[in-house]
């Protein structure tokens, strides 16, 4: 059992399990997408495949039909999930093309299992499941099952790894780093099955066997699992964190803008929105936290809107310069709105306008809402 959650094993099942939570999440989301579908294969293959090498449950599922299981299972399931991530490229590219191209992907793979099906069965009884080594290299079965599984993972790595190449030319910069990741890994397990193909067709066809290129293949291979799953992982990891900082940002916006709404609010309750009952968990919902700032931000401007015919100065560019004077006029403009004192009625510009996002036309309001809290105190 130490072996299964050695310092490798944790790090990678930590990222088989972070990445399959966001891949599903990604589906449920976006059900129709062939992607999506064919990238949560992956993980979940190249996740099943990496646990069934592991001697503990290798073992459990040799005795559950016969030896040979786990290291069967292993190679099929690693088969599969490559073809799914070049599915999932050829999905992204091919567009209404795909159908035949995808079908025609699953031709090799099906070859490849099936060679590795013929070849188990070739196998001796009390060889099979066994690793490839210098003893065993030489027996049909062993070289067959283990060069079939290793053409198929060379090619199917190869085509993903020219397709990554190519995606990230046209990458943004994170989604570039995630791909480079992915790259990487790819690199280091066609690396590692090239190396256990020349290995055997060297011990084959010259009789001895260099046991470097076998040493040097299986941590290349895990090695290579890591990174492309540390590459699969990045984009959706990143993307969290930077949701929960704009999350926690919109948070203490909303409280900061507090003494401007309040001001505005008193004058002119009609700017607050209607709200639908919530229930208990609902106020803690991503989606609630930035429902409720940006409600806050629309009444807060459509009160300028309103107040605008009574101020004499453009409000937030003064709250910039000069907060207490904002606060000032600001006050000033109340006391006359309730004075009832006559205007022209006509609204003035209250914000800069031009902004390219909300959060630009967010500062100025947050500057004038510091200065009224200030004057306050």
């Amino acid at each position: 059992m130490n072996s299964l959650f050695s310092p490798l094993n944790v790090v990678a099942m930590v990222l088989f399990a972070t990445a399959l939570a966001w891949r599903i999440y990604q589906t449920y989301r976006a059900p129709r997408l062939l992607p999506n579908w064919a990238i949560t294969i992956t993980i979940v293959c190249v996740a099943g495949s990496f646990l069934a090498q592991q001697k503990v449950i290798s073992g459990w599922l040799d005795g559950l039909t016969g030896k040979g299981t786990g290291r069967l299972v292993n190679n099929i399931l690693l088969a599969i999930g490559v073809c799914a991530l070049l599915i999932v490229f050829l999905g992204s590219a091919l567009g209404p093309r795909r159908p035949g191209r995808v079908l025609f992907e699953l031709i090799p793979l099906s070859g490849a299992i099936a060679l590795m099906l013929v070849a188990m069965a070739l196998t001796p009884p009390e060889v099979r499941g066994l690793a490839l080594s210098p003893k065993l290299v030489h027996v049909p079965g062993v070289a067959l099952f283990y060069l079939g599984a290793g053409i198929y993972l060379i090619y199917g790595l190869a085509a993903c790894a020219w397709w990554i190449f190519r995606y990230i030319r046209t990458a943004d910069r994170h989604l570039k780093t995630g791909l480079k990741l992915s790259a990487a890994g790819l690199i280091c397990l066609s690396v590692g099955s090239v190396s256990r193909a020349l290995y055997i067709v060297i011990a084959w066809a010259f009789g001895p066997s260099i046991p470097f290129l076998l040493a040097v293949a299986v941590p290349l291979v895990l090695l290579g699992i890591v990174l492309f799953l540390a590459g699969i992982t990045y984009p959706g990891v990143r993307a969290r964190f930077a949701a929960l900082r704009r999350r926690r940002q919109h948070r203490r916006h909303h409280d900061e803008l507090t003494p401007l709404w309040t001001a505005l609010a008193g004058i002119y309750p009609n700017i607050v929105l209607r709200t639908t009952p919530q229930g208990r968990w609902e106020q803690w919902r991503p989606r609630t936290v930035h429902r409720r700032y940006y409600r806050r931000v629309i009444e807060i401007r459509d009160g300028l809107v309103q107040l605008s015919p009574y101020l004499e100065t453009d409000l937030t560019a003064l709250a910039a310069d000069d907060p207490r004077a904002a606060a000032a006029a600001l006050k000033t403009a109340i006391a006359r709105q309730t004075a009832g004192e006559e205007t022209d009625g006509r609204a003035k510009l209250v914000l800069p306008g031009g902004a390219a996002d909300i959060e630009s036309d967010v500062r100025p309001l947050l500057a004038l809402s510091a200065a009224v809290s200030g004057s306050e105190a």
